[in-house]
């Protein structure tokens, strides 16, 4: 998985990377239109392997690294986690609520979104989740289990689910039952994305097996009934054509944005628009380059800003985490995080920027305490933050203090998303109260 595009309204196109880094972009020019990422709110591990935009403007993305989908706003706040609790000892995990592997996500309506998960045999691999994270019902599984599901489409009123390693498209109704497989042409036998055209019909990206097949698959297009129409878009690696697809998105007025691989892999990811029979109509990305560029004319745009504590948080993100972690870019970083929370005193991701920088770049622990309390006061997850706050004490020489905190993150309502790591911790910590080496014991 190589992150995920998705079509944001008529215009706008997100592409976020496999490391967690967001991006809005004009869909005819490339321009940067936003840009977050998903730390400071989620852990320092991600993998981002899909992404949907919702109606409501936000941007939801799979994470298979922690087992979840997250919600975000544009502003780079999380609203919501999805996925339960997941054993880390497990390898694949096969339960109604866990999300091990999650492949593809779809907002089914205002109140509900699908996810697909890619574990073989599995039964609970296509789920159905409500706004508030609240696991539903699981679709019905094949006899066998579900072989890599990893696509998804609302056609009509069903929905299409590409099962790679089997070779099908299951058809379900919105409520999950099972209504029948689409009829695939023998050429198509790996299906792996999904997405419905605008038009009646489907386009489909195949997932290849070899490097033979990477020179002959492109996005195929389906009739209603799964049966193959022909190439939408040709195999090749010269533009207007597509070369290891991996992903693509259908814009309202069905021009379609396909991400592929000309250069080999990523981050060099090329992002070309066609018109809805196929025509190349420009290619708003290039390669990694061509994004760097893009991002760094949004940032230098930003830096220009002077219109409030949004944008004063927003420069500040920019000396933080882009500029370079020279002590004159930290030093400006944390100037501004004051300045955008002398404004906004509640600004909650200021509080965890401002957090970060201090427990990390800056080393001061007692400050960085300060501002994560603070963010837990403005409406901070209480699991994360006082794990956090467990790091600067045990950092500030408070072991007792440490301890005593981490417990009481472990045992919160809304645990550490690393929950197993922070046991971990909370072990080594005891062991070195009892003045054993955790590496020793080891």
């Amino acid at each position: 998985m190589f992150g995920g595009i998705a079509a944001a309204g008529a215009e706008r196109l997100v592409y976020a990377t496999f490391d967690g880094n967001v991006v809005g972009l004009d869909v005819e020019s490339g321009e940067v239109t936003g840009q977050f990422t998903l730390f400071p709110c989620a852990s320092a591990h991600v993998h981002v392997s899909t992404c949907a935009a919702d109606a409501d403007g936000t941007v939801l993305l799979g994470d298979t690294h922690n087992r979840r989908v997250r919600r975000y706003a544009f502003d780079g706040r999380q609203v919501r986690r999805y996925g339960g609790l997941s054993n880390p000892s497990l390898e694949e995990q096969d339960d109604p609520g866990i999300l091990d592997e999650p492949c593809a996500i779809l907002p089914l309506d205002a109140d509900r979104l699908v996810v697909t998960c890619g574990g073989f045999g599995a039964e609970h691999a296509v789920q159905c989740f409500d706004r508030e994270g609240t696991y539903l019902f699981s679709f019905a599984a094949p006899a066998e289990g579900w072989k890599r599901a990893h696509g998804l489409a609302r056609v009509e009123d069903s929905l299409w689910v590409a099962e790679t390693e089997a070779g099908a498209i299951r058809r379900h109704a919105l409520d999950g039952r099972f209504l029948g497989d689409a009829e695939l042409h023998p050429d198509l036998r790996r299906p792996f994305r999904l997405q419905a055209d605008g038009y009646g019909g489907v386009l489909m990206v195949l997932a290849p097996e070899t490097e033979e097949q990477q020179e002959q698959f492109g996005v195929a297009r389906l009739d209603i009934d799964g049966a193959f129409e022909g190439w939408a878009i040709r195999a090749g690696e010269k533009g207007g054509h597509v070369f290891c697809p991996f992903d693509m998105a259908v814009l309202p007025d069905g021009r379609f944005v396909v991400a592929d691989l000309p250069l080999g892999s990523p981050p060099d990811v090329r992002l070309q628009v066609f018109t809805p029979d196929g025509r190349l109509l420009g290619t708003p990305i290039e390669d990694a380059a061509d994004l760097n560029r893009a991002q760094k004319a949004w940032f230098e745009s930003i830096l220009e800003r002077s219109d409030g504590a949004e944008a004063l948080y927003q420069q500040a993100r920019v000396h933080h985490f882009y500029a370079g972690a020279t002590p004159d870019h930290l030093r400006q970083a944390r100037e501004l995080y004051g300045a955008a929370l002398e404004l906004a005193p509640d600004h909650l991701l200021a509080h965890l920027g401002l957090g970060a920088l201090l427990q990390g770049g800056l080393a001061d622990p007692g400050a960085a305490e300060e501002e994560y309390r603070a963010a837990l006061a403005a409406g901070g997850t209480e699991g994360d933050l006082l794990a956090r706050i467990a790091e600067c004490r045990h950092a500030a020489g408070d072991l007792d203090g440490a301890i005593r905190l981490l417990e009481q993150a472990i045992e919160a309502v809304d645990p550490p998303e690393d929950y197993h790591a922070r046991v971990e911790t909370l072990g080594s910590y005891y062991l070195e109260r009892a003045g054993e080496s955790p590496e020793a014991v080891l």
